[in-house]
């Protein structure tokens, strides 16, 4: 039985214009290179668990799976869970169980994936679609979370995008319902970029990120591709982005870029939200996710109407 991916939804901060940022968040020169590249606002919150709260309740309402059908959790971040001590990361851990067992979820182990970065969030619908073919009772419930730290910058240097606060989720059932369903998926790694000086120049990663999606591209013509795939990925400036495209041989009007103004880049939760955003029209996607040294390539199919 095949496993399907339903009720996306998101909760995300104050819209905040970037160039009204602090200056230690996003230093000026760079807001204004940030707006160039197709960017406008860039949410801001004080506390991640209200989103959390916000949006996993929106996940089970759309989904119609009640608290007690959750049978496991996966927690996408790269933020919530770093911290300066024990003490600290132990208390957002605690922050965080309050929460799920809140609404209900006190039942259901946490598991979190965070070394993928932001593209932690296909592995865990990977994850969870796995556990729900081996074992069909109940579902899992997948969270991404993304804010930044009191104090870090929100600029993802050298200027490729500012950085924001929000929260996605979405539920994994058995076959069955409004959704997607995930075809394949295909990941390629580049640990090597772990030595690259990414502070200044991001160049260098991007020449072999583009590497790899080409790669990826002649292997997913051997798995099958749609005539004309429409492409979510991170909301990254748009010339990350048109690169993206053009590595996998997507048409720029092809590659979904509305979030972009609105949300700039949330980590984890950008996939979810751009899924979540698509016209009903679309049936097949290519979702692409770029973590700090490997990225992973889906291919989605609407199993019918989505209104998540």
């Amino acid at each position: 039985m095949s496993a399907v991916i339903r009720g996306a939804a998101s909760a995300v901060g104050t819209p905040m214009v970037i160039t009204e940022l602090p200056e230690d968040a996003v230093p000026s020169d760079v807001a204004r290179r940030l707006v160039d590249r197709g960017q406008r606002l860039c949410p801001v919150a004080d506390d991640e668990i209200p989103l959390f709260t916000e949006s996993v309740g929106a996940s089970l309402a759309a989904s119609g799976l009640a608290p007690e059908g959750v049978r496991h959790i996966l927690v996408t971040t790269e933020t919530m869970t770093v911290s300066g001590s024990r003490a600290a990361h132990e208390q957002a851990r605690g922050r965080l169980y309050k929460a799920c067992a809140d609404l209900g979820l006190g039942h259901a182990p946490v598991t979190a994936l965070t070394f993928g970065g932001c593209g932690a969030v296909l592995s865990a619908l990977d994850y969870a679609a796995l556990m729900v073919e081996r074992d069909a009772t109940g579902g899992i419930l997948v969270v991404a979370v993304g804010r930044m730290r009191d104090g870090d910058s929100r600029e993802l240097a050298p200027a490729v995008s500012a950085i924001g606060d929000g929260v996605a989720s979405c539920v994994v059932t058995p076959g069955g319902g409004d959704g997607w369903t995930l075809r394949w998926l295909l990941r390629r790694a580049f640990l090597e970029t772990a030595g690259l000086d990414r502070s200044t120049d991001f160049g260098p990663t991007l020449v072999t990120l583009g590497r790899a999606l080409r790669s990826l591209r002649n292997e997913a013509r051997e798995r099958g591709l749609p005539q004309q795939p429409r492409l979510v990925c991170n909301n990254y400036g748009l010339p990350t982005v048109r690169l993206f495209g053009s590595a996998l041989g997507v048409a720029m009007d092809d590659v979904f870029v509305d979030n972009i103004p609105v949300l700039s880049h949330l980590g984890t939760p950008d996939l979810l939200i751009n899924l979540a955003s698509l016209p009903s029209s679309r049936r097949e996607v290519l979702a692409l996710a770029t973590g700090p040294a490997d990225c992973a390539l889906a291919l989605l199919e609407r199993t019918s109407r989505d209104t998540a």
